[in-house]
């Protein structure tokens, strides 16, 4: 992959270094909280113990690997590499209808109110880092998607 990425210090291509790494340190501070959020049932919702275990488990490490996307992102945007317009377009959108998901997920949490596991457990913690941590992030790829040229600039 690092053969593809090039040096590229034209117009035609911009970053949000400063952006990114700003929203990595968001997402760590949310993965971090996440973590400390720890599920407490009450003992009428004991069998939702596993459960309330495996979401917390996968919202620590969807906030760590969204911090790394960012972080990577913003290493690579201070050093002007880019890859091709299509693979970072395609790889911007990948990170945005993850971002997207996650607040679906987060939504459909907050519908069920007396019936979500998260709210059960005592995490509303963890589902407001995952909201903040997923819009400040969903924001940001939003913008980065939305500044990299559609089509590659023709070679003089």
């Amino acid at each position: 992959m690092l053969r593809s990425m090039q040096d590229h210090t034209s117009p035609g291509k911009s970053g949000l270094p400063k952006a990114h790494a700003a929203c990595a340190l968001v997402c760590f501070a949310g993965a971090l909280v996440t973590g400390l959020d720890w599920p407490t049932p009450a003992p009428q919702h004991a069998a939702v113990m596993m459960p309330a275990l495996v979401i917390w488990g996968i919202a620590v490490l969807y906030q760590f690997l969204l911090a790394a996307g960012h972080l990577r992102t913003s290493i690579l945007d201070h050093q002007h590499l880019f890859s091709s317009s299509h693979y970072e377009r395609q790889s911007d959108l990948g990170w945005i209808v993850a971002n997207v998901v996650v607040l679906v997920v987060v939504a459909l949490f907050y519908v069920q109110r007396s019936n979500s596991i998260p709210i059960l457990t005592g995490q509303t913690t963890t589902l407001v880092a995952l909201l903040v941590t997923s819009l400040v992030s969903l924001a940001i790829w939003s913008i980065r998607w939305k500044l990299t040229p559609r089509k590659p600039k023709a070679a003089s």
